[in-house]
């Protein structure tokens, strides 16, 4: 009888540890794909980022507007952008923030964005600042910025 319990006990527990690793598989399979996780991680990475974060963006064929942020408790003024391995022709430029201030900047990209809804992808993005008296700072970002084309 003893023998009988243990094993319907491990047969049971072998059912739901098959069970278990089925759902962990299925989560974890689909958590990481589609281009709208990838922009969602985009966002939060980019949308807490400090002392620059970038709030929002949007591309339309060369054009890549951001919103711009200061999280910063100081003045802080955003000299270039590099994205893709090459600087990028920004406007305004050497837009001076305050202390929490946004701004709408935009960035003159070298891959031009395809039909709308399309995906796009730029990565090693570098913002270049001046704090103070001291030029030429740099923050590189941990999350590409990735989108729909508009």
């Amino acid at each position: 009888m003893k023998g009988q319990v243990s094993t319907e006990y491990l047969v049971i527990l072998a059912i739901v540890l098959v069970v278990a690793l089925v759902v962990v598989y299925l989560v974890g399979g689909f958590a990481g794909m589609g281009v709208g996780t990838m922009e969602t991680q985009s966002m939060q990475a980019w949308g807490t980022a400090a002392p620059f974060a970038i709030t929002s963006w949007k591309q339309t064929d060369t054009a890549l507007e951001m919103e711009v942020q200061n999280n910063d408790v100081d003045q802080l003024t955003l000299t270039g952008i590099a994205m893709d391995g090459a600087s990028v022709t920004i406007a305004p430029v050497n837009q001076t923030f305050a202390s929490g201030s946004k701004f709408l900047i935009t960035a003159t990209v070298a891959s031009a964005c395809g039909a709308p809804g399309t995906s796009f992808s730029h990565s090693n993005v570098i913002l270049t600042y001046n704090k103070g008296s001291i030029s030429g700072k740099t923050e590189t970002g941990i999350r590409p910025i990735v989108g729909k084309c508009s």
